[in-house]
């Protein structure tokens, strides 16, 4: 599933770099990143545990290892309507409510973001 998801980015995502991978019958954990065609980066890890939750961020940066922005589920941001899903927004400097909240989406919101940049 992860190299499909990758797979229908190929064209903003140059390479793969896998840290780590372990599964088992009812959980697994990826950490992972991912080199773009504009230099910048994805760091990113996911857990799913066997009750079926989730922990995840995206870290994404540039290659000198600037934090462009994350997404993450980490509790600590009750105040936004996406609780605990969130959105650290460097080019604003602001904590912000994410729909955002898989690998897919992530990509997505880069493809906008690398495609227009490059034009």
């Amino acid at each position: 599933m992860f190299f499909k998801i990758v797979n229908l980015y190929s064209d903003i995502v140059r390479n793969v770099e896998i840290k780590r991978f372990r599964r088992d019958e009812t959980s697994y954990e990826i950490l992972a990143v991912l080199f773009f065609r504009d230099e910048s980066e994805l760091h990113f890890r996911e857990y799913v545990f066997k009750d079926g939750t989730r922990k995840y961020a995206y870290h994404w940066q540039t290659k000198d290892a600037e934090l462009i922005g994350r997404w993450d589920n980490a509790p600590h941001w009750p105040e936004l309507k996406t609780f605990p899903h969130h959105f650290h927004n460097t080019f604003k400097g602001t904590v912000e409510d994410s729909t955002v909240r898989n690998l897919e989406a992530v990509l997505a919101y880069l493809r906008e973001y690398i495609i227009d940049r490059n034009r």
